[in-house]
């Protein structure tokens, strides 16, 4: 018969109870001392060593429990303590498997009164959890109180009742004001057993977080870090400073000047911060240069084109000096840009009949009527009685479109293809628009054969494969405007890179004097920490000298 070696651990000194972390290690705690501890306290020599009762009752109250306790509050919910350890007893410390791991830093984040309790306050951290807070006494508590408890649940149904008359639309109902704390020193009467088996609230009025680095040395206990973040409950609103410095720092993130992101006036800039001025005409028309040589549809919106993002990486884009006034130069631009193109596309449709027909049959041409039919039901049309075009040309474009719309699209597509090919670089380039083709495409047969949704998107990869229109002949007038043109914009544009280097220059000095007095810094602590570690070796010999100095004086005396 195996015989246990299971030796039971001397019993615990007088004031000492055991308690058992969410992480299942066991702690041990002082109700008179206020000391918590991993490692189970020994019987002093002086002390002798008492016989421990049978069932040792622990004084549960919530003033004594220490802030981490995971034991419920409230009697007759719990049994005697267990004086049992695992096998290999913890000793504290971190173990094997929470070496490598990182417990995420938290901060206090917003605070609420307590219905009918105050003064304490419900604080909530960066991370979801709570603790209560006592500004008078300057207690903090991960597990709330029983005094506490019932405001805490009362304040979460406020919470919902808000939240849902919220959602529903409802206008909101002024909270009350607190009643004060009567001050007559009535003592709360305790729960019987019985109605503290049925206070069963939810698990979050009892949340307890405790890590295996508590005790470690360096390593802040937990009442310390809760009494640190209740005395920091006052400053977690930032200030105008604070908003400054945030917004500074981001500005250095993101390599940005002081004059882009400061208020307009200030004038503790440095000289050249701001970089060098431009006019507002030149910042204008380096941002027209911008949008027509990246070719931007001018059909489109201005959110679709900082989304795609192809002009933001280019030196232009901060010419202007605001998202505001980029998005004026912008709509501006394409309101110019679609009155060209319609006034061209006027132009085109006046010289060409087709243009307008083809248009026309693309939108009514079906293959369920005949030639006379379609006639005779749009007869009234405009494009139906312009007499540029003979009633014999409407109809073999009618026919051959309706011939066409029978065969597959594979076919209709690489008739398309082949269209767009035979149209000379000249005519057709990568500044090419949908809405301002050639008339060689558009009044082709073969260009009205596809839908819209299949054709544009076909024409636009082609014409994002072509290299740029050659240079033209032109006459002497429109060689000079174009070598007008040319200049202006390449002094805007020398204007624009000079801007940058000088604020590039500047930015690089003030990195350097930054770098330079961080160094400075460096050194200045590390004299004062070199003179400030003065050991006794350090002592005897400034005693030795002064010493030998008074010896020196006394036989001249």
């Amino acid at each position: 018969m195996l015989r246990s070696t299971y030796t039971a651990p001397p019993p615990l000194p007088s004031g000492w109870t055991q308690h058992r972390a969410p992480t299942g290690h066991l702690y041990y705690y002082n109700s008179s001392t206020k000391q918590s501890t991993y490692t189970r306290p020994q019987e002093t020599a002086s002390q002798p060593i008492q016989a421990a009762p049978d069932t040792p009752e622990a004084t549960y109250n919530p003033e004594t429990l220490p802030p981490f306790s995971s034991t419920p509050y409230g009697p007759g919910q719990f049994g005697p303590p267990q004086n049992f350890r695992g096998r290999g007893g913890f000793r504290g410390g971190r173990g094997y498997h929470d070496r490598g791991r990182r417990e995420p830093e938290d901060r206090p984040k917003a605070k609420h009164p307590i219905p009918d309790c105050a003064p304490w306050l419900l604080v909530k951290t960066k991370l979801g959890r709570r603790f209560v807070h006592n500004p008078e006494t300057n207690e903090s508590f991960w597990k709330f109180p029983e005094q506490v408890l019932k405001g805490v649940v009362e304040f979460d149904r406020l919470e919902r009742e808000k939240k849902e008359r919220k959602e529903q639309g409802e206008p909101e109902v002024p909270a009350k004001k607190e009643s004060p704390t009567p001050q007559d020193g009535g003592i709360e009467p305790q729960p019987t057993p019985q109605e503290a088996e049925h206070a069963d609230y939810d698990s979050e009025y009892e949340e307890v977080e405790v890590t295996d680095s508590e005790g470690e040395e360096g390593q802040p206990s937990k009442r310390a870090r809760a009494e640190s973040e209740g005395a920091k409950d006052q400053a977690l609103e930032f200030n105008e400073e604070d908003m400054a410095y945030q917004l500074a720092a981001m500005g250095e993130d993101y390599g940005l000047d002081p004059g882009e992101y400061g208020e307009v006036g200030e004038e503790d800039w440095e000289e050249g911060a701001e970089g060098l001025p431009l006019t507002e005409a030149d910042a204008e028309a380096l941002f027209r240069d911008l949008l027509d040589d990246f070719a931007i549809n001018p059909f489109t919106t201005w959110e679709n084109v900082i989304e795609e993002g192809r002009i933001i990486e280019d030196t232009r884009y901060t010419a202007p000096s605001n998202m505001k006034t980029r998005r004026e130069i912008f709509s501006n631009w394409t309101r110019d840009r679609i009155q060209y193109v319609k006034e061209q596309k006027a132009k085109q449709e006046k010289t060409d009949p087709r243009i307008r027909y083809l248009a026309f049959l693309q939108e009514h041409a079906t293959p369920k009527l005949y030639w006379p039919e379609f006639k005779r039901k749009y007869r009234k049309e405009p494009e139906m009685k312009d007499s540029q075009l003979g009633d014999k040309d409407r109809e073999k474009f009618y026919r051959d479109h309706i011939s066409r719309l029978k065969q597959p699209e594979s076919t209709r597509k690489s008739d398309l293809s082949a269209l767009l090919k035979s149209v000379p670089l000249d005519l057709l380039h990568r500044s090419s628009n949908l809405e301002a083709l050639p008339a060689m495409i558009i009044t082709d047969i073969r260009y009205i054969g596809l839908t819209p949704e299949v054709r544009n998107p076909l024409i636009e990869a082609y014409i994002s494969t072509l290299p740029p229109a050659p240079e033209v002949q032109m006459t002497v007038e429109e060689l000079e405007e174009v070598d007008r043109k040319r200049v202006e914009r390449e002094k805007r544009e020398r204007a624009l890179a000079d801007r940058e280097k000088r604020v590039e220059d500047e930015k690089r000095r003030q990195r350097g004097d930054l770098l330079r007095g961080k160094h400075l810094l460096r050194e200045g602590e590390a004299e004062i920490e070199q003179a400030m570690r003065v050991n006794k070796d350090g002592l005897m010999s400034y005693m030795d000298v002064a010493q030998g100095a008074d010896e020196e004086q006394k036989p001249s005396q």
